[in-house]
């Protein structure tokens, strides 16, 4: 049962102190001035206790900064760049404000405050993305306080669970994808068939793998037989630039199809390697950096694959003069489109230079443009000049055919989002995609992708009036008539 004792204080006033029980163990409040007050405490730490909703006041003493290592120590099984991320997030955004803040001390006020002004390391305020992350960082901080029973309740939340200071979610960049045919002809600027980069790329936009999981993969993933990937592991770039080798972002395991139209190659690639090999390497054989291969492979083949009908465009109304050829070529949404116009431009320039004048800029009509295109370089700088001719390279290897079509420049994790598109648009299911992608869940891949879904909905309305057809009766035939008999 709660009393209280009657204390003399350092200054010499005389205060009160709450006794009461917990767990059998007798414990006290805080020194009050007044008996009244200090019994109350009490008696509400001893209820407390027995609807075991006591909280030991010395346990939420700590600061925010020291819970934050105390609670990381606990998560030694999360991937080390999630780890990584959580300390960065802490130091530059957390910290500051709360950082030797009482756990107890933390109000729901200033948590609303600080979500609304948070500054990054410059001074100025961070953008709703990093805000958006170090709130949820907070938010789970302070959830794990309460689990750890060194708070009642979280005041990052409000009285019905909600995080009310959570800023509102940014715009997320739009998705880009690669038609079939643009997606070769990134793949042939990378380089010829059976070429590592242009292999690499094909992999990646028609298995869906990430890059970590893509450049993990060793001659022992590759089932040729079966036609498959084995993706059991990813490399983790931390922000100092070291690879560490784990586990797949969804820490799970899976097999992905591995298409006939770049198997053949990719085989190829383990011939004469040891199974441990890797099957995508660098130059000195140390695992495949990303930015070094947007740097020296991906990106140039982007630019020339995505400006080609433009190059062509600009080629022939150079070296056709007259008024015809000064017709712009077909634009759609803003992009160059390889038009029966432009088509018509090019079979005479075939003609003149003995080709088969089918209006396809294949291989050989690259050649002969280069070629003429040579006598225009006078006013180029030797730079200029070597760009060009790597462009033209590049371009060489590829076929533009009527009705093809520039782009936007794209990233590497793009050609994720263009697996997704091609097996959406073949026809697979939602559970299908969220295998070949490693999601957690058919939820996240509908959520991720649910644009490139709206045309079964198109199918599903058609089955819907079809089947509802169907069961409408036929039409009664019609009865003859009868002529009257006079």
């Amino acid at each position: 049962m709660a009393y209280t004792e009657q204390r003399t204080d350092r200054s010499g006033r005389t205060v009160h102190v709450g006794r009461y029980r917990v767990d059998g163990r007798l414990r006290s409040t805080r020194q009050m001035a007044s008996r009244r007050d200090a019994l109350a405490e009490a008696r509400r730490q001893e209820e407390a206790g027995k609807r075991s909703e006591w909280i030991d006041p010395a346990a939420s003493r700590v600061t925010v900064a020291e819970w934050f290592g105390t609670w990381q120590a606990g998560r030694a099984d999360r991937a080390p760049r999630t780890l990584e991320a959580e300390r960065e997030r802490f130091r530059t955004l957390v910290a500051p404000h709360f950082g030797g803040t009482p756990l107890r001390r933390v109000t729901h006020e200033d948590v609303t405050r600080w979500s609304a002004t948070m500054t990054a390391g410059s001074g100025d305020v961070a953008s709703p993305a990093r805000r958006r992350d170090a709130v949820r960082l907070l938010v789970a901080l302070l959830d794990a306080a309460v689990d750890a029973r060194r708070l009642p309740a979280n005041p990052a939340r409000s009285a019905s669970g909600k995080v009310t200071a959570l800023p509102r979610a940014p715009k997320t960049k739009p998705h880009r994808y690669l038609t079939h045919d643009q997606l070769r002809r990134v793949a042939d600027a990378a380089g010829p068939p059976g070429t590592p980069s242009r292999t690499l790329i094909l992999t990646a936009a028609l298995t869906g793998l990430r890059w970590g999981e893509l450049t993990a993969l060793t001659t022992a993933d590759v089932d040729p037989l079966r036609g498959r990937l084995h993706v059991t592991k990813a490399w983790t770039r931390l922000d100092d630039g070291t690879l560490l080798l784990g586990d797949t972002k969804t820490h799970a395991r899976r097999e992905v199809p591995l298409p006939a139209a770049v198997a053949a190659d990719v085989v190829a690639l383990t011939t004469g390697r040891a199974p441990s090999g890797l099957l995508f390497p660098g130059a000195t054989g140390a695992p495949l950096r990303r930015e070094s291969f947007d740097r020296s492979a991906f990106r140039p083949a982007v630019r020339a694959a995505g400006t080609a009908v433009a190059v062509a465009d600009g080629l022939v109304t150079r070296l056709l003069s007259d008024d015809d050829a000064a017709a712009p070529a077909l634009r759609t949404a803003g992009r160059l489109v390889y038009d029966d116009a432009l088509a018509g431009r090019v079979r005479r320039i075939q003609a003149a230079r003995d080709l088969r004048p089918d209006g396809v800029c294949g291989p050989e009509t690259w050649a002969a443009l280069a070629e003429l295109d040579r006598e225009f370089r006078a006013d180029l700088t030797r730079g200029e000049k070597v760009s060009r001719t790597r462009l033209l390279a590049a371009l060489s290897r590829t076929t533009l055919t009527p009705g093809a079509e520039d782009f936007d420049t794209l990233t590497l994790h793009d050609l994720r989002h263009t697996a997704a598109s091609l097996a959406i648009a073949g026809g697979a299911s939602v559970k299908a995609v969220q295998r070949l992608l490693g999601h957690e869940s058919p939820m996240l891949t509908l959520s991720t992708y649910a644009g490139l879904f709206e045309d079964d909905l198109d199918a599903v309305g058609d089955l819907m009036s079809a089947g509802f057809t169907a069961t409408a009766a036929p039409p009664a035939p019609e009865t003859p008539r009868l002529r009257a008999v006079t």
